[in-house]
């Protein structure tokens, strides 16, 4: 009668090295940040932006907006045919049309 001692090493290192190869094969999650904004004169509009996206999509005016994100020393800021948003924390200011409107989140 033979008696088992135990897994052989490959047996035992098998489960830990085929969960690193699923984990490894995986893309990368997604994270997706959403706000909505009310402004000064009655606007208001949602931004939607993706960790892994240099743009921000906004719902404009019942229009979908894509704006890539440009360069700011404070807060941020994308841009794109005479659309500007820039936001820092809760605040926030969209330019459309030469017109600037003061904006806050919800």
């Amino acid at each position: 009668m033979t008696v088992r001692r135990g897994r052989r090493w490959h047996q035992r290192a098998l489960p830990p090295l085929a969960a690193a190869a699923v984990l490894a094969l995986a893309g990368p999650a997604h994270s997706e940040t959403y706000h909505f904004y009310r402004c000064e004169n009655g606007a208001q509009f949602e931004v939607t932006t993706f960790a892994d996206s240099r743009a921000a999509y906004l719902q404009l005016d019942g229009k979908s907006v894509t704006l890539p994100k440009f360069f700011s020393i404070t807060g941020t800021r994308y841009r794109r045919a005479g659309v500007t948003f820039w936001f820092r924390g809760e605040r926030a200011t969209i330019r459309r049309g030469g017109v600037r409107t003061e904006c806050r989140r919800d």
